[in-house]
């Protein structure tokens, strides 16, 4: 029986793998370079039939080194990558989906990209140069894809990169999967430190339908229901600031899917997708939370007054943004490094959980302020 003579392959699927293929036996001094620093990340020796992989995530300028001779610098000109967005919810997918057209504008690339919701962007002539995928490669599928990147195969992948907010042993990651710790950083730069970007906030826009005005008279949208109790503004003080703003003339909507009925609030739940936009397009103003739809006016190009207490100004976007805060009590929890979300948990209040004072960071801000700067707002309408 011929032995097979050993091979060296390469792959980036999520992280730098080298794997020894072959018969003979000899051992591999293998080392993941960082070529920005010049730093050894990791280093290992191993022999024929085994494979190493260095656990950092992130866009890295890796030089490979077998034996102490450089076999492969990353490179992602003209290759096949994939990119994927790991959460389903409408602010990360709106946040990190525009940058992955930085991504392969920057580097030059045939970018796959996989989300939830791929419809979003489909038809979008900006997405022109990107690919779509549904959700579902498993490392496995994946492996089978790339093979040996060594080989000059052109419909392979390269690389792989998941965009998402990573946890390990129960803490937010720093160092494996992140650069920075997700949370004490803006939505965005989670993905542009993934993808090796300079951080800049941009989006381009959404597929949807435009129809007609839903309502002939002004009217202005809100979106009071969120998917975590701490992101919520006190559900009673939503129809004062309605009736507010029923005396300067305008007709309040709720556009959240769950519903909302209350007093001097049009309750528009469960509306289609298409005509959720819709409204957001046709209204004076959105008024709503650290949460997706916030994201989806942001994305419409519209202005938007957040009420937003628990991160700080500039961890969502800054465009066309009104955000209504107190740093006279406590706030921007979520952006403590030492505290770690439980979404399981709705009420979840890191510093006073089961106390008079949870959630004070949005029930100290009262409708009577947020009128005020609004009226303001609708002044230079």
């Amino acid at each position: 029986m011929v032995k097979e003579a050993n091979k060296i392959l390469i792959s980036f699927n999520l992280t730098p793998k080298v794997e020894i293929k072959g018969d003979t036996n000899k051992k591999y001094h293998i080392e993941f370079i960082d070529g920005d620093t010049n730093q050894i990340i990791h280093s290992t020796t191993i022999k024929n039939g085994m494979w190493t992989v260095c656990s950092r995530r992130w866009h890295t300028n890796w030089i490979i080194k077998v034996n102490d001779k450089i076999v492969h610098k990353f490179d992602l000109t003209g290759k096949k990558v994939k990119v994927s967005l790991e959460s389903k919810a409408i602010g990360d997918t709106l946040a990190w989906a525009p940058q992955v057209i930085e991504f392969q504008k920057r580097y030059k690339c045939d970018v796959t990209l996989s989300t939830f919701h791929n419809h979003w962007f489909e038809t979008n002539p900006e997405y022109k140069n990107i690919k779509f995928k549904s959700p579902g490669y498993t490392d496995n599928e994946f492996e089978k894809l790339s093979g040996d990147n060594n080989s000059n195969v052109n419909n392979k992948f390269y690389a792989h990169f998941s965009l998402g907010w990573f946890q390990r042993d129960n803490k937010w990651d720093e160092g494996q999967y992140h650069l920075n710790q997700p949370n004490t950083i803006p939505i965005i730069q989670s993905t542009t430190d993934m993808l090796g970007l300079p951080y800049k906030e941009v989006t381009y826009g959404l597929s949807s339908p435009e129809f007609k005005r839903p309502y002939k008279e002004k009217y202005i949208c809100i979106g009071p229901r969120s998917t975590a109790g701490l992101k919520e503004w006190p559900h009673h003080y939503w129809p004062v600031l309605a009736e507010g703003l029923n005396k300067e003339g305008y007709k309040v909507v709720s556009i959240s899917h769950e519903g909302f009925n209350q007093k001097n609030i049009i309750n528009k739940g469960k509306m289609k997708w298409e005509d959720t936009i819709n409204h957001l397009r046709h209204a004076e103003l959105f008024i709503g939370l650290g949460s997706g739809l916030s994201w989806v006016n942001w994305t419409l190009g519209k202005h938007t007054v957040m009420i937003n207490n628990f991160v700080p100004y500039g961890f969502d976007f800054t465009q066309n943004l009104t955000k209504i805060e107190d740093y006279s009590v406590c706030n921007n929890c979520w952006a403590d490094k030492k505290f770690m979300f439980d979404k399981g948990k709705w009420d979840w209040c890191p510093r006073h959980q089961d106390t008079m004072a949870q959630h004070i960071c949005h029930k100290a801000i009262k409708p009577e302020i947020v009128l005020k700067k609004i009226k303001y707002l609708l002044k230079f309408k």
